[in-house]
């Protein structure tokens, strides 16, 4: 009855991120913290910790692990795209808000080995960029699993 359903299969891929900001302005804030917002949800599901500002540079020592719902057309094997906003921020109410840059999963579904993105914040005028390490994890396995 519901052709459509079928039309697209659902993939659940696990990616692992690491994040590093480079370019940081001077602050008063002495550290930064990040927060993943699926851009369909419009809230976080992921905050990392504070982590500090070295010399312009702030490093998320830890990997963390998203777990990303992805949709993909079966007749073409094209996955729909899954956008997240990575926010960075000092954490301090809204005056702490240094960025963002918007990251589409789909387009590293295929990231089995890290890759890095290099992304400069955008809605900033600190000229911060973000440095995104995304390696998936787990996900689709062969077309019959």
């Amino acid at each position: 009855k519901n052709m459509f359903r079928r039309s697209e299969k659902k993939i659940k891929a696990v990616f692992k991120l690491q994040f590093q900001a480079t370019k940081v302005p001077q602050l008063k804030a002495k550290s930064l913290m990040i927060s993943l917002i699926p851009v369909d949800v419009g809230k976080p599901t992921l905050r990392l910790p504070k982590a500090p500002i070295l010399e312009g540079t702030c490093t998320w020592e830890n990997p963390v692990y998203e777990t990303v719902k992805l949709l993909k057309e079966i007749k073409t094997g094209r996955i729909r795209e899954k956008f997240y906003y990575v926010v960075v921020s000092t954490g301090s109410s809204k005056s702490g808000f240094l960025g963002e840059v918007s990251v589409d999963f789909a387009d590293l579904a295929d990231a089995m080995k890290p890759m890095t993105l290099i992304l400069p914040l955008q809605t900033s005028k600190s000229g911060t960029i973000l440095h995104v390490t995304v390696q998936k994890v787990k996900g689709e396995g062969p077309p019959d699993s």
